[in-house]
């Protein structure tokens, strides 16, 4: 019996040391300098028609910080093209020989002139290669996409790092769209609904690069039709409920005329009309409204602020002058809203706000059999919209 046992401890023993020899190990492993970790990504189309890409490359710090940086940049931006995505990522070897390494990618940007001719290419590549993560943020460029993946910035050695936070930083002011490769995918595949993406621009001010974000290109199917600036860029994102935080600026309506007049003749400008109202929450929500074969829709919206300053600095306080201030806040929130909505509407017969994929689910069987004419319904549906305001405390004046 004690034989028996042996040789079982011998023979598990024998294949466990068999199963150590020949399991491959880090057979596939590549040394840091050997890859090119990728930091952000862009997709252009070329004269030729052909995909033009552009990748931008963390070029690895000295192990030694006695190691002098020299004239060593923190990144470096790869170029190719190809018949296809693909063919033009696999075409970024024969100009270097690191394999590029995507899985810790930041943004994705696309070209203007990629977007009007479709991204169905591009989006295809994307969605099936493993490295990818579909929780990258997307964004869109009104030029070539090449030009933000060389752009420079103050703020981090990384640019692409620099344009993640300012996607990621949003909340403060409302104005930015933030879509991420997820989200791009989730609205093309469902009926009643368009994508839209958050706009990324990139200049030099007094001759330091700047990244700014605050506007938004707006999708047909996976078309770009057109932009939204950044107070129509608000005024979607009040109704999709992404309003968190940020001021409105308001101009007042019932000064004292008397005051007007006292006004020093030697001002050069026109801030003592101006109040700015900080939000601090706010909620949407569409209702569909379906009476016979007529559909409309209303959207209601809670806004909650603050008052952030008037510019006249005059004191004002009470329950009417609350009142005043909600009723002008609620004028702001709602112009914004409806110039959006107009746009969205007559310019460019796109339903970023997915109100028929609202329709869909209160009336399925009314989508079900108006959905091919959505294209012809959307322009002409009758929208109403209530906003409701409450000033939550006026500041520390009174």
């Amino acid at each position: 019996m004690i034989k028996m046992k042996v040789r079982k401890n011998w023979l598990v023993l024998i294949v466990f040391s068999l199963i150590i020899i020949f399991l491959p190990g880090c057979w596939s492993h590549r040394e840091l300098h050997e890859i090119g970790i990728a930091s952000g990504i862009g997709f252009d189309l070329n004269e030729e028609g052909k995909i033009a890409l552009s990748v931008q490359i963390i070029t690895p710090s000295p192990f030694s910080k006695q190691t002098e940086r020299g004239d060593r940049k923190p990144v470096r931006v790869l170029t190719s093209e190809g018949e296809t995505v693909f063919d033009a990522i696999r075409n970024i070897m024969a100009k270097s020989g690191d394999r590029v390494f995507y899985p810790h990618l930041q943004i994705i940007v696309l070209g203007e002139d990629l977007a009007k001719a479709g991204l169905k290419p591009v989006l295809d590549f994307l969605e099936r290669d493993p490295e990818i993560r579909v929780l990258t943020w997307l964004t869109i460029t009104e030029g070539k996409a090449e030009d933000i993946i060389r752009g420079r910035s103050r703020e981090d050695d990384t640019p692409a790092t620099h344009i993640n936070r300012l996607i990621e930083d949003y909340r403060a002011t409302s104005r930015v769209t933030p879509t991420s490769l997820l989200n791009y995918i989730d609205m093309s595949l469902k009926e009643g609904i368009e994508p839209i993406v958050g706009k990324v621009s990139y200049f030099e001010e007094k001759g330091e690069p700047t990244f700014f974000m605050e506007e938004a290109g707006v999708f047909k199917g996976d078309r770009l039709v057109g932009w939204l600036d950044a107070h129509e860029n608000r005024g979607y994102l009040w109704v999709a409920n992404k309003v968190q935080s940020g001021i409105v600026v308001a101009q007042l309506k019932n000064q004292d005329q008397e005051k007007k007049k006292n006004i020093s003749s030697n001002s050069s400008n026109d801030f003592e009309d101006l109040i700015s109202f900080e939000i601090l929450r706010s909620k949407s929500k569409i209702k569909p409204q379906l009476n016979g074969d007529e559909l409309s829709f209303l959207i209601q919206l809670d806004v909650v602020a603050n008052i952030g300053e008037r510019m006249d600095n005059e004191s004002a306080a009470g329950k009417e002058f609350i009142k005043e201030m909600e009723e002008l806040l609620r004028l702001s929130v709602e112009k914004e809203v409806l110039d959006t909505l107009k746009k969205a509407q007559k310019e460019f017969n796109s339903d970023i706000f997915g109100l028929g994929l609202t329709a869909q689910r209160k009336y399925p069987e009314y989508w079900q059999e108006h959905k091919e004419e959505w294209d012809e319904i959307f322009p002409e549906l009758e929208v109403e919209l209530k906003v409701k305001t409450k000033i939550n405390a006026p500041g520390m004046i009174l």
